[in-house]
């Protein structure tokens, strides 16, 4: 007979998320998963395929439970949601900097199949929701402009946040960005 599992799937991946975040996939072992967790090897792989099936349910999990989305859709739609949102891209606490999905990609030949397609198709919905606020400010013939310059900006200072957990200097630059955003946007409507 079985016996009954000693923990929590959501808390399991909850603790697996930062060590993906930190090491990637394949920086990654079990050992620090086990770790991390307090799950034991035969415990991971009685709920898990494998590390990348974990990677795949913690990246969900993150997709699922971060603030972006929520941030985006926020009444009034505009530029103060995009601030916002840039504002908390990159996480500075602990083992957290910049993006978990972003942070992925550096990987992303060697990223599972599932992994690739969820980071995908969580950008387009992410890039859905910048696209709202830009539209509540800047007229048609901007958006789409606008939204690819706000996309590489949150690239790059989730990427940044790597190399320097400088959260003075990030709120700077986002202060910075959004003038020349607002700066544009006057007029634009």
């Amino acid at each position: 007979m079985a016996r009954p599992k000693k923990f929590n799937r959501e808390t399991v991946l909850d603790k697996a998320i930062p060590v993906f975040w930190r090491f990637g996939l394949a920086g990654t072992n079990v050992q620090q998963l086990e770790a991390a967790t307090g799950v034991n090897k035969s415990g991971l792989y009685s709920e898990f395929e494998n590390k990348d099936d974990m990677f795949v349910e913690a990246l969900r999990r993150y997709l699922e439970t971060g603030p972006a989305l929520r941030i985006l859709a926020t009444i009034p739609l505009g530029l103060g949601n995009i601030e916002q949102f840039l504002s908390l891209a990159p996480a500075f606490s602990g083992d957290y900097a910049g993006c978990l999905s972003v942070n992925s990609t550096r990987d992303v030949a060697l990223l599972p199949t599932a992994a690739v397609r969820l980071i995908s198709d969580f950008n387009e919905t992410r890039i859905a929701g910048i696209r709202s606020n830009v539209k509540a400010v800047f007229s048609d013939d901007q958006v789409e402009d606008v939204c690819d310059l706000i996309w590489t900006f949150f690239s790059g200072i989730c990427i940044d946040a790597n190399l320097k957990a400088d959260v003075g200097a990030h709120r700077n630059r986002v202060r910075a960005f959004m003038r020349l955003l607002q700066s544009s946007a006057t007029g634009s409507h």
